[in-house]
């Protein structure tokens, strides 16, 4: 890979500088997976409804998505390193107080907090990656990230039951607590200062300008939505496979745990292979040649779904064909709504991670209208998700490049 980064910084690379920006990429999976086996012990342990418990989750899912246009325009003005730096150290401090909290509504509002702060790691680690790489080298780092970061939600679950096993739920928070502060000193070694050095410091509002101007980029807006489509399912996927497999097809818990680590480990491996495949095949390419294919899989899932055969390998076959293969999708996918950028990659990187957040928050409450024992509405989301990805890739590639700013 070639970098590209601005003349007079360093060149970072190597292992630790990959797996410090893939665990900054990670900061979603890391803020809701490691804390769902604790949700009882919280609801217990504060006295309240489970539903109070479950809004903490949603306030970390809403940080996460508006840190995100936060981070992105103020990183585009002061840089990356110093919204880094304050965003693990907000990080930390939040998951410290969610621990030391006293009550459910506060314990609710520092969740709040450790969600935007969380956001900045997302938003800043894909900027870092545009500052650097451009094209297929891009699309070959956000693989080798990708890898990385498929790692949180598979070990996350695991962490938190083993945590809350042993300890108290406040366990949970003072891990997230240390995790940000060896992040800060992981950062600090590795990370150097990557935005451009033309961009102005200090001109914060400009740079929110800019990321309003960019949301009348349709070529960069109609690419980020094909990219998103796709992701809407698989929040989706998320929510209902625990039903599937587990109420529908009886599976235990080790062997839905096993199952999902499965798609997850194929994920990364597409992820990996589409990097290698970018420089010979283009971005464009692997993105059609992976959305056609996940259009093949939501048809069987439908077809699944409406027969509702006696074994679950069919229903296996059908997600194989269609989860597996964001990771061919959103690698590539990511080069090219990128390249669409007119002015600050900080802020285009936050406005297309809230747009994952958006169709995800939408799509994982409509896989449960017919209930927990139906896959129907899941195949639907899956199939109107596939359908119209290629159709706003079909348009995005068709209109003009805007020239940056």
């Amino acid at each position: 890979m070639t970098v590209q980064g601005p003349a007079g910084h360093g060149r970072p690379g190597g292992a630790l500088f990959v797996f410090c920006l893939g665990m900054l990429t990670a900061f979603g999976p890391l803020c809701t997976d490691i804390y769902l086996p604790a949700l009882p012990e919280v609801a217990r342990g504060f006295g309240c409804e489970a539903a109070l418990a479950q809004l903490s989750l949603t306030t970390s899912f809403l940080g996460l998505a508006l840190g995100q246009l936060l981070v992105g325009p103020i990183s585009d003005a002061l840089g990356r390193r110093l919204p880094l730096f304050c965003s693990l150290a907000a990080f930390s401090l939040s998951s410290l107080m969610c621990a030391l909290s006293g009550s459910v509504w506060s314990f609710i509002a520092w969740r709040l907090v450790q969600g935007l702060a969380g956001a900045g790691g997302i938003v800043l680690a894909r900027a870092i990656a545009c500052d650097l790489f451009r094209g297929s080298d891009l699309t070959r780092f956000m693989a080798l990230l990708m890898t990385v970061n498929s790692v949180a939600p598979i070990l996350g679950p695991i962490l938190g039951s083993l945590i809350v096993t042993f300890l108290p739920w406040q366990a949970i928070f003072i891990f997230l607590c240390a995790f940000g502060a060896l992040l800060i000193a992981l950062s600090a070694l590795t990370i150097p200062e990557t935005a451009p050095l033309t961009h102005g410091r200090a001109r914060v509002l400009p740079a929110v300008a800019g990321m309003f101007r960019e949301l009348t980029n349709l070529r960069f807006l109609t690419l980020a939505l094909a990219m998103s489509c796709v992701m809407g399912p698989f929040f989706g996927y998320l929510a209902a496979s625990p039903f599937i497999f587990q109420s529908i097809y009886g599976f235990s818990e080790l062997g839905y745990s096993l199952t999902f680590a499965g798609f997850t480990v194929l994920l990364s491996l597409l992820g990996l292979i589409s990097g290698r495949l970018s420089h010979r095949v283009g971005d464009a390419r692997l993105v059609r040649l992976s959305l056609s294919v996940m259009l093949l899989g939501a048809l069987c899932m439908l077809a699944v779904a409406l027969v509702v055969p006696a074994s679950p390998v069919f229903v296996i076959i059908a997600l194989a064909l269609f989860i597996p293969f964001n990771g061919s999708t959103q690698s590539p996918g990511f080069g090219l709504v990128m390249g669409a950028v007119a002015g600050g990659m900080g802020a285009a990187s936050g406005i297309f991670g809230v747009m994952h957040f958006i169709t995800g928050a939408l799509c994982s409450p409509l896989v449960g209208l017919m209930g927990d024992h139906s896959m129907i509405p899941l195949a639907v989301i899956m199939l109107a998700g596939a359908i119209l990805a290629l159709l706003f890739l079909k348009i995005g590639l068709g209109l003009r490049p805007r020239g940056r700013t």
